[in-house]
């Protein structure tokens, strides 16, 4: 247990250190000194690792350089009369290339949920683990949270609304097509023009992406700073423009160019996924394993098992309380401090689900003032959590507002009060989803609720359907978790009038999401905090959001597994270059 503590900790002040960088590339300092329109913000894949790299990682860091790239330049004479003065230089030797070793073995993972679809369009990052495999993306993670390329080579904000990608040659789709900068554009006005697409927050303020040559410029109505990092997650992912043409379903039938190809004929549907080495893929390193399956496991005690007992090399999704168990052995933890359970209340005007009670603020208030947090953290993250009542927690530093770790605290005399002041002394009823991997949540939170006398009629669902079913307005409460990377990304799901979490069309927080706007647009650091802490605020002020506690979002493997690489806002780790002994 004591390395998983310390890799905890490690992975913690790293990230700190990464979202530190991610918020210098809005395009201003956090002392004001430069805006981008005065600067580029460009990343620069070749430059070599600092000497300050945080332990933890042996991956090269990117660079964020911040200063004018134009430099004068002698006249054309001058620079040929000093060549002419110079020595002849010796030829430099030209490092060897290095060698890859060849994929070997099977790579196998277990999921607490089957996929639901193959398009990255219409997935979720809960579904992430099917989909790396098959599907490549712009950018890349690494285990210390910067970026790295993928598909593209590198980037640039030539100005505050713009993010320019230069795309890599050579790069082929499963299907033969080839991947070059104009299939990344359309790509990317698919992806942002998708009916029902789960991350619309992504795309919001998206204006389109043109190509010129290798280069893809991405234009937006507002700044969007976290979205290279956004990149690296399913939004990144790139499908077969003759998939896109012909309007394929993709939800069994995916058309990427990742590192391994789906297999049909191997595969069954709702318990394990296969796929096979890609021989034309663009970088034979992501190939350390001949063969990836990830298996649905909905149980967390089975999937723990299968770890225990070296059926599977990677477990995903593994609750903080087990964290104890899961190293015996030698197992190995990655945990990301990013995983913030709340409640969502959906229904907050008359003529949605429950909407006859969720209208009302003081019954949103009750179900607030009812939660327990300590005893959330203690029940359901074994106490490796925090009971803090915001939204960011204090591993967030720049988007933490300590003005609310302590709002609504537990005081179920007040609920009962606000419960009878709405009417209902003799308490509510309402409907909200359950499913194997959250049961214990939910379970928790039920008990909590009735003892004020806030009913929960629970309906029992798939693995695997909270998100869609959420979205398509089935419910008016519902228990979720939100990765956190950003608040311009996850604040506006719950803020967008027009966004996918809001199935009832509710226009109560269009003031929020015009903040949410203006702060982007403000393209300064100390501005957005201020207003991405009042929208915070207001959010949890007017019931929106109930927070249960803050944990972290974790995944194991076995000894021999080398590679293994758990980012922002995903759910399970990369297979790309991870290993395995055999």
């Amino acid at each position: 247990m004591v390395e998983g503590k310390t890799r905890f900790w490690r992975v913690l002040l790293v990230m700190i250190a990464a979202l530190a960088l991610i918020a210098s590339s809005c395009g201003s300092s956090s002392d004001g000194e430069d805006t981008a329109s005065d600067a580029d913000t460009t990343v620069n894949t070749d430059a070599e690792s600092s000497d300050e790299e945080e332990a933890g990682g042996n991956t090269t860091e990117a660079s964020i350089d911040l200063s004018d790239t134009e430099e004068d330049s002698a006249p054309a004479e001058e620079e040929e009369a000093m060549e002419e003065e110079e020595a002849p230089a010796e030829a430099e030797e030209e490092e060897p290339a290095v060698e890859v070793a060849a994929p070997s073995g099977t790579l196998r993972f277990v999921e607490f949920s089957p996929v639901t679809t193959f398009n990255p369009a219409k997935s979720q990052t809960a579904q992430a683990a099917y989909l790396y495999p098959e599907y490549d993306t712009l950018t890349r993670q690494t285990a210390t949270f910067d970026l790295e390329p993928g598909i593209a080579t590198s980037w640039t904000s030539p100005d505050a609304n713009t993010w320019v990608f230069t795309i890599g040659e050579g790069i082929v789709f499963h299907d033969g097509e080839e991947l070059n900068a104009q299939v990344v554009a359309d790509n990317m006005n698919w992806h942002a023009a998708t009916d029902g697409n789960p991350n619309a927050a992504t795309w919001a303020g998206f204006d389109t992406a043109t190509a010129d040559g290798n280069e893809v410029t991405a234009n937006f109505n507002t700044p969007q700073p976290q979205f290279p990092l956004e990149m690296s997650m399913v939004m990144g992912m790139m499908v077969s423009p003759a998939a896109i043409a012909a309007d394929t379903d993709l939800t069994r039938a995916p058309a990427g160019s990742g590192p391994w190809i789906w297999q049909a004929d191997e595969s069954e549907a709702g318990v394990t996924e296969v796929y096979t080495l890609f021989a034309d893929h663009r970088d034979p390193a992501d190939q350390g394993v001949e063969r990836v399956e990830v298996t649905s496991v909905p149980d967390n005690t089975a999937r723990l098992n299968a770890l225990l007992t070296g059926e599977t090399d990677i477990m995903a999704t593994i609750r903080d309380a087990q964290i104890d168990q899961a190293v015996e052995g030698g197992n190995e933890i990655l945990s990301v401090p990013n995983y913030f359970p709340h409640l969502h209340i959906f229904g907050r005007e008359e003529g949605a689900v429950d909407g006859d009670l969720l209208s009302l603020l003081q019954v949103r208030q009750a179900v607030a003032y009812a939660i327990d947090r300590e005893a959330y953290n203690a029940a359901i993250h074994d106490g490796k959590g925090d009971s803090l009542g915001g939204l960011y927690p204090g591993a967030f530093g720049q988007w933490h507002v300590a003005e609310l770790d302590n709002s609504f605290e537990y005081d179920p005399e007040k609920s009962k009060e606000l419960l009878a002041e709405a009417g209902f002394p003799d308490g509510i009823t309402l409907q909200s989803p359950i499913m194997p991997a959250i049961q214990p949540h939910v379970e928790l939170v039920t008990q909590m609720l009735g003892a004020v006398g806030i009913t929960i009629e629970q309906t029992q669902i798939n693995n695997g359907e909270l998100g869609p079913r959420n979205r398509a307005g089935e419910f008016g409460i519902a228990w979720g978790r939100e990765l956190l990377y950003h608040p311009a990304a996850t604040y506006r799901k719950w803020t967008a009038v027009d966004g996918p979490w809001n199935p009832f069309n509710l226009t109560d927080n269009q003031d929020l999401d015009d903040m949410m706007v203006a702060a982007a647009e403000s393209n300064d650091v100390p501005t957005m905090q201020q207003m991405y802490g009042e929208v915070a605020t207001e959010l949890i002020n007017r019931g929106v959001l109930v927070p249960l506690a803050h944990g972290s979002q974790n995944g194991a493997y076995r000894p021999g597994v080398t590679g293994v690489v758990l980012g922002l806002n995903m759910q399970a780790p990369m297979p790309y270059g991870v290993r395995v002994d055999g």
